[in-house]
């Protein structure tokens, strides 16, 4: 094992991309539960970065997070089908998952109003300079290592590591907004233009000044994590989240299997659980 190293897990965001892709591809098998497939990703993951701990962050509900204050439309996704054709296996896989968890060794983070972006953030200040792996597609990720040369994130759909992006992406987002989070920026400037303008500073203030700085302002709110109105807070639960042992505890699994009807897991063990018991 390498010293120190964690991964930080988007829950939601893996889980989400799992599901959705093994339904949309016909690679679903009944004979398997969902979260058999996300424990198979899980040891690959842990198989490649030989981590010392694992600790996965889950989103308060959506509609309760408290970017929702500043702009109501954030992350308004009610009408997309890619939502509503999982939600209900989204529920019942994280609620076995939430539960599993528990006894693998695995240390979970979950606060009022936060969204997983915001506590891992706030853990990978409190993990630096250590070496930290985030695992998501978010885009908004890409501020942290941009930030802190000790964290790196690993996108699992492209099985890769992300290059560090040359500009701060939440200013970036600040300018041209973001539609996956259905945040709008500024009419008519897309990536190209929006490059253009932080280029050249001047050019950028120029431009604030003629169409003003709320949408700028707004944008940068909702998007840059260091400006989480309780990041402080966010890291003092975080260093006591930390601070707590974990367990590895076989007969625990074994009736989280049976209660949750884990199809699949049984014929796996062997392979998906005894990893996480070296974990710390």
């Amino acid at each position: 094992m390498n010293e120190k190293l964690s991964i930080l897990v988007d829950a939601r965001n893996v889980l989400y991309r799992a599901i959705y892709a093994a339904r949309i591809t016909n690679q679903y098998d009944v004979k398997y539960h969902y979260l058999v497939i996300l424990l198979r990703q899980f040891v690959n993951w842990m198989g490649k970065f030989k981590p010392t701990s694992v600790h996965v962050f889950w989103d308060a509900p959506r509609d309760t997070v408290w970017r929702r204050t500043v702009l109501k439309t954030y992350k308004n996704r009610q009408q997309s089908q890619y939502v509503d054709d999982i939600s209900e296996d989204l529920a019942l896989t994280t609620a076995a998952a939430m539960e599993l968890f528990k006894y693998l060794n695995i240390r979970q983070y979950i606060r009022k109003q936060m969204e997983a972006d915001d506590l891992i953030y706030a853990a990978a200040t409190m993990l630096h300079p250590y070496k930290s792996i985030i695992i998501s597609t978010d885009s908004d990720m890409m501020q942290i290592p941009f930030t802190f040369n000790s964290s790196s994130v690993y996108d699992p759909r492209k099985a890769v590591e992300v290059p560090i992006p040359k500009y701060h992406p939440a200013l970036m987002k600040s300018i041209i907004g973001d539609k996956a989070d259905s945040v709008d920026g500024y009419y008519g400037i897309g990536p190209k233009k929006g490059i253009m303008l932080l280029e050249n500073p001047h050019h950028l203030q120029e431009f604030l000044e003629l169409k003003g700085r709320n949408i700028y302002h707004r944008n940068l709110l909702l998007t840059d994590l260091s400006l989480c109105p309780r990041l402080l807070a966010n890291k003092i639960y975080i260093q006591k989240t930390m601070a707590e042992s974990v367990s590895f505890d076989k007969g625990m699994i074994l009736e989280t299997v049976k209660k949750y009807k884990l199809l699949g897991l049984d014929s796996e063990y062997a392979n998906l659980i005894p990893p996480f018991s070296k974990l710390l």
